[in-house]
């Protein structure tokens, strides 16, 4: 897998999770299960772990509960992707990690979401998931494990791709080290 290949499938899923947010405020259920299912389609549970989508819902809402929900879609935001980067790792390779921004208008700027990607099946896959450890001062940003495979001993990458840099202005110190890290 190329990095820009891992790149547009990050992008794709936060398209995905951002239409599912959406969907979550305002569609009926079966609407929301089609989301729900192409967000599925990006992860892959490695043994011994639990990789669901982070968007969710109660089942059987009314259509005055739902009008009342969509009212708040102006709190949901697409997330931003700030990087991609490859490692050469020795239990999974290629492992690729995305940084993406928090999912709300105020959140955009900051990180929000590291996730681990490796082919599986010969496609790539989501594996893991971390937020931002908030009381933590960055750089170095420290991440807490949330579900999916525990990735140890990454090292420094291989290769990065800055996407979209932060404005938050630890992170984006943080961010400005990952990217001139690559060996």
């Amino acid at each position: 897998m190329k990095i820009s290949d891992v790149e547009e499938f990050f992008k794709s899923y936060l398209d995905a999770e951002y239409a599912a947010a959406v969907a979550a405020r305002t569609e009926v259920d079966g609407v929301l299960d089609e989301h729900t299912a192409l967000l599925e389609s990006f992860l892959h549970a490695t043994p011994g772990s639990v990789m669901t989508p982070t968007v969710s819902r109660g089942r059987d809402w009314s259509a005055e509960r739902l009008e009342k929900s969509a009212l708040t879609v102006g709190d949901v935001a697409r997330r931003d992707l700030f990087l991609v980067a490859r490692y050469n790792h020795p239990e999974w390779h290629p492992l690729f990690a995305g940084i993406a921004s928090g999912q709300t208008p105020l959140t955009t700027g900051s990180y929000g979401q590291l996730l681990y990607v490796t082919k599986i099946g010969g496609a790539p896959k989501i594996i893991s998931e971390y937020f931002p450890e908030i009381l933590e001062p960055a750089p170095p940003m420290v991440w807490s494990h949330t579900q999916g495979a525990e990735i140890n001993g990454i090292g420094e990458p291989a290769e990065v791709c800055a996407v979209t840099a932060p404005t938050f202005d630890e992170h984006l110190e943080d961010w400005k080290e990952i990217t001139i890290s690559a060996v």
